[in-house]
């Protein structure tokens, strides 16, 4: 039977059963960013939403966490978020050049890769502070109003830091603690090649918008930094993913747009469209990503007119200009910056897990044990993931991490059982 290239793209394609508490992330984000935005509209001030936004959008992470390990696992996530768009207002105020704009917005692409990815953030990921900051860069800023734009950033994100531990007060207990926590930055160096190929990517991609008269540069920017993943195999699928899903999801917003504008009830309609988009986003990303992107899309696009006098559809042609140019080129950085240490990962990683089997037979307290086996164990898949992709490494030796990641969550999984017996 003859190979059909179509398949593999077809199969990228596949919906799949919702995996996890969706709901957390989707309707912490959604309050949290619609209360500061009705206060705002209430003002008569929406032109601020982006600064409240980018506070509130927060709220999407740590889910997973115990109520103590989240809220401080959110206060760096929001002093982070903060600290971007500090240096993408003082940027945007110092400079008009958009040339040298776009190449600061992937140099800040490329660090939020490496410390989210070093850090173990869990998802989003670095996604959400590129769409953020990247967009930050192209706000029109003056330096004597930069502080009070990071105070509204700040009550975002306090807004976001309550919401998301509100449960707590009806709920003592929070999730179980997960097998990948967030913890300091440990082999930065490992993670420094996906982190340049993302640069790379935002660079090429933002510059090519330029040079085509895009008006919105930085969602080619923000493109290229989310088709990024474990490796070039999983990144084109994500690439191709992500255009299916805008163009379905500019199709969405031009259908929207008339109906969110409707002259008596003001720009209400669209607030509460935006939220029911992040509802939307969070409740099907984990059945697949292109499906996410038909909400995500709309809502990008809806924040954008909200305050812009930009027709319709020139905001339609720029995405899904910005959309091309930012997968294929952000493909381009993948291809251009190869993953050479992806080996040296994995067979460290390979070591580490062994190690830490070894350590917890020979005496380790049951709690140290545990904590160092999910971690070598959430690394060697980690690099084993990244290694896959990569089709100019030697083949992986797969059943030889198959066999130790056997034998590390079979042991596990019996330190747990231990664990809570005793308590």
């Amino acid at each position: 039977m003859p190979h059909n290239p179509a398949l593999p793209l077809r199969g990228s394609l596949r919906l799949r059963p919702a995996v996890g508490p969706w709901h957390r992330p989707a309707f912490s984000v959604a309050v949290a960013t619609a209360l500061p935005n009705l206060l705002l509209l209430a003002l008569g001030r929406l032109d601020l939403v982006p600064y409240t936004a980018a506070g509130t959008m927060c709220a999407l992470f740590a889910h997973a966490l115990p109520y103590r390990e989240r809220a401080r696992a959110l206060a760096w996530v929001v002093a982070g978020m903060a600290a971007s768009v500090a240096v993408a207002l003082t940027a945007a105020s110092l400079t008009r050049s958009a040339v040298v704009l776009v190449g600061l917005a992937a140099l800040m692409a490329a660090v939020q890769k490496l410390l989210c990815d070093a850090t173990r953030l869990g998802p989003p990921g670095n996604v959400i502070f590129t769409f953020v900051t990247a967009s930050a860069f192209f706000l029109p800023q003056q330096l004597g109003r930069i502080p009070g734009h990071l105070a509204l950033v700040a009550l975002g994100g306090l807004v976001a830091w309550l919401v998301c531990l509100a449960p707590a007060v009806v709920r003592e207990h929070g999730p179980a603690l997960t097998l990948a926590r967030p913890g300091l930055p440990r082999r930065l160096r490992m993670h420094l090649p996906l982190a340049v190929r993302v640069g790379v990517g935002c660079a090429l991609a933002g510059w090519a918008s330029l040079a085509a008269g895009v008006g919105h540069p930085y969602w080619a920017v923000v493109t290229a930094a989310a088709v990024h993943r474990a490796n070039t195999s999983v990144s084109f699928q994500r690439a191709w993913q992500r255009t299916v899903g805008s163009l379905l999801g500019l199709v969405v917003f031009s259908v929207a747009v008339p109906l969110t504008h409707l002259p008596r009830l003001g720009a209400l309609p669209a607030l509460l469209f935006v939220a029911a988009c992040q509802v939307g986003a969070e409740a099907t990303i984990t059945r697949n990503y292109w499906l996410a992107q038909v909400f995500v899309t709309p809502m990008a696009l809806l924040l954008v007119s909200l305050g812009s006098t930009e027709p319709v559809g020139t905001l339609v042609g720029d995405r899904w200009l910005d959309t091309l140019f930012g997968a294929g080129l952000g493909m381009a950085g993948a291809f251009l910056v190869t993953n050479r240490r992806a080996g040296e990962r994995l067979t460290a990683a390979l070591h580490q897990a062994r190690a830490a089997q070894q350590a917890a037979r020979t005496g380790a307290t049951r709690a140290e044990a545990r904590d160092r086996l999910a971690d070598t164990l959430h690394e060697l898949r980690e690099s084993a993931d990244g290694h896959a992709g990569e089709w100019w490494q030697q083949p992986a030796p797969s059943q030889e991490v198959a066999q130790v990641e056997r034998e590390g969550h079979r042991m596990l999984a019996l330190l747990t059982e231990r664990q809570a017996a005793h308590v």
